[in-house]
């Protein structure tokens, strides 16, 4: 059974995320609301654009959110994937302007809910705090390492460098 994911955003980075989890071989499905966000090309391989949210995040093990860097809004979509995705499904904020903790602070199940950043030496980076358990930090680095390629695309040059940093707040 292949692992299917979710991207809520179809701009720049929604489209990097879901070509990088097509190429790895995952089902992939997207949301935008805008007509013109084109997520991949329609008839690729292993790609879907869906009309709802509730319908992208059906049956996702990853939900990759790409929301414009707006906290509210940000907040309303985790909610709301949240409360149609599988329970176990992981859900992935890209931001550039908010923390971990403001981002899982909204969520249903905060312990689901993680952040990835563009690392400063390059690659990716996976902010964690005390609310996610050890199993799903080991999950989501094996995750990232296949998806992310050695030359990560959009937000600069980057050497597909890893890494994993944790916040001390609950």
């Amino acid at each position: 059974m292949s692992s299917k994911a979710a991207i809520l955003g179809l701009g720049e980075r929604g489209r990097a995320w879901a070509g990088m989890f097509r190429d790895a071989g995952w089902r992939v499905s997207g949301f935008d609301p805008d007509p013109s966000a084109m997520g991949l090309p329609t008839g690729s391989r292993g790609w879907r654009r869906e009309q709802t949210i509730s319908s992208t995040v059906a049956y996702a093990d990853w939900v990759i959110c790409c929301v414009p860097d707006r906290l509210e809004l940000m907040q309303k979509i985790i909610q709301r994937a949240q409360a149609e995705a599988a329970d176990a499904a992981v859900i992935a904020v890209t931001s550039r302007l908010h923390d971990v903790d403001a981002v899982q602070g909204c969520a249903i199940r905060p312990a689901q809910v993680v952040l990835i950043t563009h690392a400063p030496a390059g690659g990716v980076e996976l902010n964690l705090t005390s609310r996610n358990q050890p199993d799903l930090k080991v999950a989501a680095l094996a995750v990232l390492s296949e998806v992310c390629p050695a030359d990560l695309p959009p937000e600069g040059s980057a050497s597909g460098v890893l890494q994993s940093r944790e916040s001390k707040s609950a």
